[in-house]
């Protein structure tokens, strides 16, 4: 970025990073005038190109909205982490064209059928680049179960993809916790994998709440289309890819507070805020969570824009992955959440819910399996929050959650889908007010 002195830091998929670029950020805090690092991190379907774009794009309007001379005492890092792109959720997905063949749809859709042999072959393509060559194996048992959802390939095929994602239903994370375990219990029973998979074949037909079926004009209910063992299987490894992704958020989360702002020598004193978009509001929060104290580092602020993660994750109500969060930023924790972004309100909150739990409505503030993004926070301890701003007049205040509903300025726009709108001069505006607050 030509306009601020900034830096890469660059993750693996286990949150392995070079040393090295300790040294180089430490010297440009360090260097006179600088009092802010701000650490920006992509959600899925981002490559370094993306990044770029969105880094520069989100901090140029920020930086339009900070007093003359205020910019130039910061340096912005920018993560980059593995989230390749695989093929949107046949079901539900950052959609941005409601009611066509292959999303969701309000009812009185075109006949169901299976996906056709095509359409399958792209998605295992798709798969194999996202995990690469752990892939390798759960590709070969995919082919076979869509060929006959049998008790044995259902079971090699759940037994393959958990190993290759490295399933763990004991994780001291909740969320993944939640996730993994009827993988588990698939893994250990042919009859239970089978079930699984059996499951998955049918399209969901899913209801709404009379908010979210308005907020998206799709009523009181939405379907899928694609109905058979190829859908099963894919349906399947979609909901892997959320699991996955959620995971390694979390792993490179941990391993930027510890192995890089951990270990940040700076010269004097430089305020830290964590700004994140999507599965990267998992990570930084995870980061936030594992903070600890730094000489000359102080977590001022956390700022998630449309967060692709549990919307109960700050909660000690309901044990969720990071309540320790609350209450270490010196400064204000932001959300925006709106209805608008498809992904966070039905992608999210279907790809969540292996249990294929259709009964209560979908993507509300009462859904389990709700994401940030659609609703804000939930189950927060009494004083904890401030009331859901609903104006673009932005305050956001000093230790406490902020809550902004962005139903008016996180659209869909012809360039982008509302979950991805967030380079938007209204949102540089609010990231400017967290670094002034």
């Amino acid at each position: 970025m030509s306009d601020v002195p900034s830096i890469w830091l660059e993750f693996d998929e286990d949150g392995a990073i070079d040393a090295g670029v300790v040294g180089p950020l430490t010297a440009l805090l360090s260097k006179p005038g600088i009092e802010d690092l701000v650490v920006m991190s992509h959600g899925w379907k981002n490559d370094r190109n993306d990044a770029t774009k969105l880094y520069g794009t989100l901090w140029a309007n920020a930086r339009s909205n900070l007093p003359a001379g205020r910019a130039d005492k910061v340096v912005v890092a920018g993560v980059l982490w593995p989230a390749k792109a695989f093929q949107t959720d046949f079901d539900a997905a950052a959609l941005t064209d409601v009611g066509t063949q292959g999303t969701l749809s309000a009812s009185g859709g075109p006949p169901v059928s299976d996906l056709s042999q095509q359409e399958f072959d792209a998605l295992l393509t798709d798969f194999a680049a996202f995990l690469g060559p752990s892939a390798t194996q759960t590709i070969a048992a995919a082919r076979v179960a869509a060929q006959q959802l049998d008790a044995g390939a259902s079971r090699d095929l759940v037994k393959q993809a958990a190993a290759a994602v490295k399933i763990d239903a004991s994780s001291s994370d909740k969320e993944l916790r939640g996730d993994a375990t009827r993988i588990a219990r698939a893994v250990a029973d042919r009859s239970e994998a089978q079930f699984l998979l059996a499951s998955l074949a049918t399209p969901p037909v899913l209801k709404l709440t009379p908010k979210v079926g308005s907020a998206m004009g799709l009523g009181s209910a939405v379907h899928g289309f694609f109905n058979g063992a190829r859908a099963a299987v894919g349906r399947f490894l979609n909901q892997l890819t959320y699991y996955e992704m959620k995971k390694r958020a979390g792993v490179v989360g941990v391993s930027l507070a510890a192995n890089v702002l951990g270990k940040l020598t700076p010269s004097h004193a430089i305020r830290l805020h964590l700004v994140g978009h999507s599965f990267g509001g998992r990570l930084v929060t995870a980061a936030a969570n594992r903070w600890d104290a730094v000489p000359n580092l102080e977590l001022f602020s956390l700022t998630i824009l449309q967060g692709a993660y549990s919307h109960n994750a700050l909660s000690h109500q309901v044990a969720g992955a990071f309540p320790k969060v609350v209450g270490k930023p010196t400064g204000p924790i932001v959300f925006t959440h709106t209805h608008n972004d498809l992904a966070c309100t039905l992608a999210y909150a279907i790809a969540s819910r292996f249990s294929r739990d259709t009964t209560q409505g979908v993507g509300d503030a009462s859904d389990e399996f709700g994401a940030m993004g659609a609703n804000g926070p939930q189950k927060l301890e009494p004083g904890a929050s401030e009331p859901d701003n609903v104006t673009q007049i932005f305050a956001p205040k000093r230790g406490k959650i902020n809550t902004f509903l962005a139903d008016q300025y996180i659209i869909k726009t012809s360039e982008t889908d509302a979950h991805n709108n967030i380079t938007n001069a209204v949102v540089g505006k609010l990231l400017a007010s967290v670094i002034q607050a």
